[in-house]
C-alpha cells in the first residue's frame, strides 16, 4: 500500500489479517459469548469449515498458475504481425516491477520480430497524470525501440478493453485479427488474457508471460484468483 498499491490481492489479505487479529485479541471474550448459544457455535464452525474450503481453492489455483501457460510461438500461421504488450499498472508515470517485467519480456521479442508492431495498451491509472500506454513507450523507446514501431492504445482499464480497444488500433494500422499475435504479460495473466483475445476475436495468437517479481508475486495471483472469476461471470471468455 505505501507502493500505492490497493488492489485486492493487497487489500483483501491486509483485511483478512486484521480481522484475525481482531479475533485473537477477544479470543477468550469471543468464545464465552458463543458458549451461550448453539446456533452461534455452529454458524462460527461454518464459517471456518467455509474459510477453509476457500483457502483450498486459492491453493489450487495458486498451483494452476504456477504451472505457467506460454503457447508456442510456432503456433502462430505466418509471419508475427504484430506483439501485443499488456499494462500492469504504473505508479507516479514510472513504471512498476511487474509492468517493466512485461515490457523487458516484450522488447525482447520484439528484437526477434523486427517486421512486428508493438502496441502498449493501457489508460489513465488512479490518481496518474499520464497514461500507462505512454509510460509503455517511453521505456521501450528508452531501451532502444524505435518509436515508428510502437502503437498506443490508451483508453482500456482491464483486460478485456486492452483486447477489445486494442483491435481497433490493429485495424486502423492494416493488422487484421486472423494476422499473428503475440500476447506478452505476466506469467500468471497468460490463460486469462488468451481467452480473452479469442473472445474479441483474434484467432491466431500465442502467449509469452514474463516472471513476477517476488514481492508482488502472491498478491497479483490473488487477485487473479478473483479476476478468473469475474472474468466468467461477466462472460469475458
Amino acid at each position: 500500500m505505501l507502493q500505492n498499491n490497493f488492489s485486492l490481492g493487497v487489500t483483501l489479505p491486509s483485511g483478512i489479517g486484521v480481522f484475525l487479529l481482531g479475533i485473537g485479541l477477544k479470543w477468550q471474550q469471543l468464545h464465552r459469548w458463543l458458549a451461550q448459544s448453539p446456533i452461534r457455535k455452529r454458524l462460527w464452525l461454518a464459517g471456518w469449515t467455509l474459510a477453509w474450503l476457500w483457502l483450498l481453492s486459492v491453493a489450487v489455483f495458486f498451483y494452476f498458475i504456477r504451472a505457467g501457460h506460454d503457447t508456442d510461438i510456432n503456433a502462430v500461421q505466418g509471419p508475427v504481425k504484430s506483439i501485443l504488450i499488456l499494462g500492469a499498472g504504473s505508479d507516479r508515470c514510472s513504471t512498476t516491477p511487474t509492468l517493466a517485467a512485461r515490457l523487458d519480456l516484450g522488447y525482447t521479442w520484439a528484437t526477434r520480430f523486427p517486421q512486428a508492431k508493438v502496441i502498449v495498451s493501457g489508460g489513465l491509472d488512479f490518481g496518474e497524470t499520464c497514461t500507462e500506454a505512454q509510460v509503455m513507450s517511453d521505456y521501450l523507446v528508452t531501451k532502444g525501440l524505435s518509436a515508428s514501431r510502437i502503437l498506443q492504445e490508451d483508453h482500456s482499464t482491464n483486460t478485456y478493453e486492452n483486447f477489445l480497444f486494442s483491435k481497433k488500433v490493429l485495424l486502423q494500422n492494416g493488422i487484421h485479427l486472423h494476422d499473428g499475435l503475440l500476447i506478452v504479460t505476466s506469467d500468471f495473466h497468460s490463460v486469462r488474457s488468451r481467452r480473452i483475445a479469442h473472445k474479441v476475436g483474434f484467432d491466431n495468437t500465442a502467449s509469452a508471460g514474463s516472471e513476477t517479481p517476488i514481492g508482488v508475486r502472491y498478491n497479483s495471483w490473488l487477485r487473479e484468483y478473483f479476476s478468473f472469476i469475474k472474468a466468467i461471470a461477466l462472460n469475458e471468455y
